[in-house]
């Protein structure tokens, strides 16, 4: 059965007509989620459903997956993993054998994880709950091989974060949860998390690849299955709509903003209040709004609740909503499940009688699906029961004031002590009253308002002794209306922030989801307007992140309207325009920069032009010819006319192209070309070829070189052929090796070269002058059928278009791969070319869309240059300096950063392996380490300045200062520093404790003063360069590896380490404190580091043979990882600039990658876009929001 008939069976089959109605029974949930025993009253989300199992489904082979399921609060996430998910498991419809018969355990975090996750396993496994949550934790590996293959589904995820307290125990669990999915036999983890808590499970690398690739999102319902939802439930329970009812609910949701996420949970609770008003089995419009309709619903619900309790029971109806709920460090209010002695105690029920009436009064609520009770304490129902009931919200205002002085005395305290506890610091006056105001709050309430440790309990005793040796106390008392000035602006800000708090909040989330879904847009311009439309709705770091990766990415858009294949096209001579010939016997004239269709199509009857015409631009941009069987015909570009009459031509015409001087040349099925002028529609000079009417030499591509001297065509016999324009005469042999059809002929612009292009899967280079192929064959490791290919403007690059959906690059100087190809379809792409202003080229195929890319975003610049071991950049970034670890080559090269040529001789008396190279601060002097010594050379005469540096054997690793004053280098199982200059020892030595093995990374802070050193040990240690003497304690690695690199930024306060556990950890230097979740992703060592000059990203290369770029703002990788290195990258530099990225490998190349990141990232993910959303995208996306133009 089909997901689209199976809601439909579903209503059919639900109840017979006749069927009484089930007057104790109501369909629908109210605030609660549906649960896997209702399933049967799940209406709405079978699409959904069907997502789910089929992005879970390849992800389980051997090994287990984590699967994150997200969405905005109140869009159905918890029913849908309930009632939808784990029923369609039960009934066998994931597509992984035995998967009907694997165990399903489902949770929530609570907050004790682990014993939430013990119980579970021991309710399906059986064994010591005490033992197995110990167990979850220290050995979840063993845990998981004694349990098989299984299911965990942890829905409401965010109590990880806003429920767990301790970091520790949510690094535990995370951690728990990852290897549980590792395998074999790996468990199935499902995650359902609150779109706005999506960026705190970024923070954990154990989810990683779930972010990457591993995340479903759960969109607001259509208004189709929104019918559904109403109409489902009451079939299967027997019940009859008023006619009208359905319309006027939708009518409603529609007229309010569409359907958003938000509108779910009140529609249930709505529909229910509707349920209980029903008239003799029938629900009623006069019902419906006797609830509230929609959006008043709760509202009513809970006030009725409210004002039926007697006076003395209100308040304290109020203060057990209030244990139900937990405010975040941040000012978020969330909801929390209350334990029965937590609700006593918040009741002062100490005696019998009173908890009987605690429990009734939590009854009254839970009887209207307010609340949801559990054996062991109560909840609210749902999330919207905090921004939907006025009465709670005001209850909890005043924690508000006293949660805002709380949150600015941690960070206050914490500012303090970073600096040194400095008495500059320290509260007085007014902020030390308002202080005293507040504390008696937070000492009622320690669940809320934790005691904040020993950091801040210095800081509060240091103020206060500080205030009382000033006598500052008795004036304070005199200058009591600056106190209550004060306290008066901190209560105002708590009511404001409690009055916008769900309108923030609501941004905030809807920034990320947006971001989220940015991010798995299939087009590219939609996913760079997504990003665009979440930045501004809030400027979220995700959002900022999501600005940044399509910048980065190839794809630049989609053109769309063709009904079927598309397999020709061409670019105008200015760029500005693009033809497409389409299966449809259509062609388009399309506007690249505004991604757009110009006019009306151009259209043909059938049998009248053949079902895909060739088409070409005039070299003045004015006419544009289409290839129509026996004819070529001709059509204005401004008004879509055709001008004068056709070319006739004996044989179907199988590709045409213009010369430069207006020539055009016609390609046919039966092998020939004939040259044509256009102005008087008569050939030019005799037919180049013999005629097959066996159509075994058929033409399938024609080109002009550069200057019109020669041309070029590609055949069905497997050749290619040069013909000269003057003569008619084929130039040479026919071009011979590929084995299988030539499909596409490309000159190079200086005309030198020819690219051909074959269903064998290569593409092959040619020298023109000598008719014979020019060096290795292009091939991929797909080795599917090419279709296209064509040479960049400036010659530096090659695309190629292929069977396998795939777009790609190529160097044309080292026959190499550029980066990741681009592919975001299944179908064939037919046809590929360059526009002729710069980077951009477009591609076509059998899905009938066009397809632009940007050639230089994020790619490699140029062809690589010979470097291995190390690489520098020169302080203006002009030159770059690379050096090897081959003693038979020890030379270090100079290149220049612009044209990647050499740039002067080379160092060719450096003795052995080059391990480092460091560019003075002036750039004029460069210092090498090799295996004999350490030296200095003058860059300009390339001589060697002075004696060496450090001649005393063996050292290890070397660094220099910033200010290129001072070396460090490891010797004799210490640090020991030189004097460049002077070329001696200062005499400080630093004796690293536990380095036994050697020092394996050194560091210098920018301003010279502080030294990281790196070791055996697995610790990182930093030491004051003008005492020799260590600072702080040593930052711990985590790591089972060594360390293999460190880096400072530039401001100092970050220190980046990597090891060989494939991932970057950033420490906050003052606070030695680890900054986030570590940076993952490769799947080898990491070798070296860098920082962009504005320290907002990270470099990295990695014995994966990749280069990753890494936004610091949220810890993720920023586009795909730059590819063209064939061996471990073993250094990485950054441009002063920050627009390029070198690297080294030893693959014995160097190269130069362009990371630069545009200036206003907005506007340039706008004219990457072409266009802004449109309406009914903004209202696909954002439903509850005004409609606004992201761009222009």
């Amino acid at each position: 059965m089909s997901d689209a008939e199976r809601d439909g069976h579903r209503l059919r089959t639900a109840a017979p007509p006749d069927a009484p109605p089930d007057g104790d029974a109501c369909p629908y949930q109210g605030l609660a989620p549906f649960e896997t025993e209702r399933s049967e009253l799940f209406f709405g989300r079978v699409r959904t459903t069907r997502a789910l199992l089929d992005r879970l489904a390849p992800r389980l082979g051997e090994r287990g997956s984590v699967l994150l399921v997200s969405g905005a609060s109140g869009v159905g996430k918890s029913s849908l993993l309930r009632a939808g998910l784990l029923p369609a498991l039960a009934d066998g419809r994931l597509r992984v054998a035995g998967s009907r018969d694997w165990p399903r355990l489902l949770i929530t975090p609570t907050a004790r994880p682990f014993e939430a996750l013990a119980a579970a396993w021991a309710r399906e496994f059986g064994g010591s709950r005490e033992e197995l949550r110990r167990r979850l934790r220290e050995e979840p590996h063993r845990v998981r091989a004694e349990g098989g293959r299984m299911v965990l589904v942890v829905d409401q995820f965010e109590e990880l974060f806003t429920l767990v307290t301790d970091e520790a125990e949510r690094q535990a669990f995370a951690g728990a949860l990852h290897a549980l999915a590792e395998g074999p036999p790996g468990a199935a983890v499902v995650i359902g998390v609150r779109a706005d808590y999506w960026d705190r499970c970024a923070a954990y690398p154990q989810f990683a690849e779930a972010i990457q690739d591993g995340q479903v999102i759960v969109e607001p319902m259509a208004e189709s299955d929104l019918r559904l939802a109403i109409t489902g439930p009451a079939a299967a329970a027997g019940l009859e709509l008023e006619p009208g009812l359905v319309e006027t609910i939708l009518g409603e949701l529609r007229a309010d903003g569409g359907f958003e996420a938000g509108a779910l949970p009140l529609l249930s609770q709505a529909l229910r209040n509707t349920w209980e008003r029903r008239e003799d089995g029938r629900l009623t419009i006069r019902g419906y709004e006797e609830t509230g309709r929609v959006h008043d619903s709760v509202r009513r619900t809970a006030d009725a609740v409210l004002d039926g309790l007697p006076p003395a029971d209100r308040k304290t109806a109020l203060r057990l909503h209030r244990r139900m709920t937990l405010i975040t460090p941040g000012g978020r209010i969330v909801r929390r499940k209350a334990t029965t002695a937590e609700l006593n105690a918040a009741a002062s029920a100490d005696t019998a009688e009173r908890r009987e009436r605690v429990a009734a009064l939590l009854s009254a609520f839970a009887g209207r699906r307010l609340l949801t009770l559990h054996e062991d304490g109560a909840e609210i129902a749902h999330d919207v029961l905090l921004t939907a009931w006025p009465a709670l919200r005001q209850w909890l205002g005043p924690d508000l004031t006293a949660q805002a002085v709380y949150d600015r005395l941690i960070e206050d305290a914490a500012e303090w002590d970073e600096n040194h506890r400095d008495q500059a610091f320290l509260y007085r006056g007014a902020r030390l009253l308002a202080l005293d105001d507040s504390r008696p709050r937070w000492e009622r309430d320690p669940a809320s308002f934790p005691p904040p440790g020993p950091t801040v309990t210095g800081f509060v005793a240091a103020s206060t002794a500080a205030a009382r040796r000033a006598g500052r106390r008795r004036r304070l008392v005199v200058s009591g209306l600056a106190v209550l000035t004060v306290l008066a602006l901190v209560a105002a800000g708590a009511a404001v922030r409690a009055a916008n708090q769900a309108g923030e909040q609501r941004r905030l989330a809807l920034s990320r989801q947006l971001a989220a879904q940015s991010e798995v847009a299939g087009d590219p311009a939609l996913s760079a307007l997504l990003a665009v439309a979440a930045w501004q709705i809030a400027p979220t770091a995700e959002a900022r992140h999501r600005l940044l990766a399509t910048a980065a990415r190839t794809g630049r858009g989609h053109l769309a309207g063709h009904e079927g294949f598309v397999r020709s096209l061409a670019f105008s001579p200015d760029g500005r325009m693009i033809a497409t010939g389409g299966f449809d016997r259509t062609v388009r004239l399309w506007d690249p920069a505004a991604r757009r269709q110009l006019g009306a199509p151009i259209a043909f009857k059938p049998g009248e032009c053949g079902n895909d015409p060739p088409v070409a631009f005039s070299p003045d941009a004015r006419l544009l010819a289409t290839a129509c069987l026996g004819s070529v015909r001709f059509w204005d570009v401004a008004t879509h006319r055709e001008v004068g009459a056709p070319l006739r031509s004996e044989g179907a015409v199988s590709a045409i192209a213009f010369g430069p001087d207006g020539t055009l040349a016609a390609g046919s099925l039966y092998g020939t070309v004939q040259l044509w002028d256009v102005n008087t529609r008569r050939p030019r000079g005799d037919v180049m070829g013999s005629i097959d009417r066996k159509l075994q030499h058929s033409v399938n591509a024609v080109a002009f070189s550069p200057d019109g001297t020669r041309l070029a065509t590609a055949s069905t016999d497997d050749t290619a052929r040069l013909w000269d324009t003057a003569t008619y005469d084929q130039v040479g042999d026919s071009l011979t090796g590929h084995d299988d059809n030539v499909t596409d002929v490309s000159f190079s612009p200086d005309g030198t070269t020819l690219a051909t292009a074959s269903l064998d899967g290569t593409a092959r280079l040619w020298d023109v002058a000598e008719a014979r192929q020019d060096g290795a064959t292009l091939k991929s490791d797909s080795k599917a059928s090419l279709y296209g290919v064509d040479f960049s403007p400036d010659g530096t690059r090659i695309v190629t278009a292929g069977a396998d959906g795939s777009t790609r690059l190529w160097d044309p100087v080292s026959r190499e791969q550029v980066g990741a190809p681009l592919r975001d379809t299944d179908f064939a792409v037919r046809a590929v070319e360059f526009s002729p202003r710069g980077a951009l080229f477009a591609a076509a195929g059998d899905d009938g869309v066009v397809r632009l890319g940007d050639s230089a975003a994020h790619q490699q610049i140029g062809g690589p240059m010979a470097g291995s071991a190390t690489v520098a950049v020169s302080p203006d970034g002009r030159i770059l300096a690379t050096g090897g670890p081959s003693e038979s080559d020890p030379a270090v090269r100079f290149w220049d950063a612009a044209t990647r040529r050499p740039a002067g001789e080379p160092l060719e008396s450096a003795a052995g392996a080059v391990s480092l190279i460091r560019f003075g601060s002036a750039g004029r002097t460069l210092l090498t380490a090799d295996s004999d010594a350490v030296r200095i050379w003058d860059v300009a005469s390339r001589k060697q300045s002075g004696s060496p540096v450090f001649t005393e054997k063996p050292h290890g690793r070397a660094e220099l200062s910033p200010d290129g004053r001072l070396l460090a280098v490891e010797h004799g199982g210490s640090v020991l520093f030189l004097d460049v200059e002077a070329r001696r020892e200062t005499g400080r030595r630093i004796r690293v404790p536990g380095h036994t093995e050697g020092v394996s990374a050194l560091a210098f802070s920018p301003d010279g003063s502080t030294l990281a050193i790196a070791g055996g040990e697995r610790r990182v240690r930093l030491f004051d360069v003008a005492t020799g003497r260590q600072t702080g304690a040593p930052l711990p690695v985590h790591t089972g590896g060594f360390v293999d690199d460190l880096a400072f930024s530039h401001d100092g306060r970050t220190l980046a380490v990597t090891a060989d556990d494939q991932a970057v950890r950033l420490w906050d230097v003052p606070g030695r404190r680890p900054l986030g979740a570590a940076l993952t992703g490769h799947t080898g060592a990491i070798n070296a580091i860098a920082f962009s000059p504005d320290d907002t990203a990270l470099a990295s290369g990695s014995d994966d043979d990749t280069v990753r770029l890494w936004d610091l703002a949220t810890h993720r990788q920023i586009g795909a990882p730059l590819t063209g290195h064939t061996r471990a990258v073993l250094d990485v530099a950054y441009a002063p600039d920050g627009s390029a990225v070198a690297s080294v490998s030893g693959d014995g190349t160097a190269r130069l990658w362009n990371v630069a990141r545009p200036a206003d990232p907005v506007g340039a993910a706008c004219a990457n876009a072409g266009r802004s959303l449109t309406p009914a995208e903004w209202k696909s996306y954002v439903p509850h929001e005004d409609f606004r133009r992201v761009c222009g």
